[in-house]
This record gives C-alpha cells, structure tokens and sequence, in this order.
C-alpha cells in the first residue's frame, strides 16, 4: 500500500500504517463515491484539518485486492 509518498508492505508495516493513521486519531472513513477501482471517502478524527477526502484506488487480480494507494483530494 501506498499513502503519504511512502510504500509499505507485508503484514507488520501495513498494521503499523492503520493502527497509526485510523485507530490511534479515530479516524472514521465516510464513502462519498465509487467508480472502478477508485473510492472516494471523507474522513474525521482527531486530527488537525479535517475532515480531509482521500482517493483510495485499488489494485484487483483474481477478486482479491492486490494493492492500495491513497491520495489526497
């Protein structure tokens, strides 16, 4: 996956990137829209700024998520 310029990968990399940036602000993603391989959501937490909306484009094969990159919108 890929967020914030920085590409993290296996399971402890990706769990440190969610417990960092979704559990610990309490971050709570609202979808907005979907096309594609591409979600738009808003997200709030206990963050400065917010709430923010994020791209979150996916890669599929073979019905499974191969990789995530999230963009600001």
């Amino acid at each position: 996956m890929r967020d914030d310029g920085i590409t993290r990968a296996g399971e402890a990399e990706i769990h440190e990137w969610i417990q960092t940036h979704l559990i610990d602000p309490k971050i709570v993603i609202t979808p907005t829209s979907f096309a594609g391989d591409r979600l738009v959501a808003s997200g709030e937490g206990e963050f400065t700024g917010g709430p923010l909306s994020f791209a979150f484009v996916f890669g599929i094969k073979d019905d499974r998520v191969t990789d995530l990159t999230i963009d600001p919108v």
